[in-house]
């Protein structure tokens, strides 16, 4: 009786944590972009997108924080997309 509770929560446990490792990847990679547009100039270039991808990546930071792993995979995609803009824009992403 007790092993197929014991199943389901492994289960359960595992997924959860996978699920934690994909937030924390995409808000990675969204450090990284835009760290990559930082150094290409485009604060100076390209500020709408320059701060638009700051502005989304505090936001998935402040939901990584209340644990909503959703918020966190939605605000890094969108702040990801703003700073491949601004790299472009800066001229770090045509070569």
């Amino acid at each position: 009786m007790k092993r197929p509770w014991a199943l389901t929560l492994a289960v359960v446990f595992t997924a959860g944590l996978a699920a934690g490792c994909s937030s924390g990847t995409a808000l990675k990679n969204a450090r990284t972009s835009f760290d990559k547009a930082k150094a290409a100039g485009a604060e100076t270039k390209a500020p709408y997108e320059y701060y638009s991808a700051e502005a989304y990546l505090g936001f998935a930071e402040h939901e990584k924080e209340e644990g909503d792993r959703h918020g966190v995979a939605e605000f890094s995609e969108t702040s990801e997309k703003f700073s491949a803009e601004a790299l472009e824009k800066a001229g770090g992403g045509a070569k």
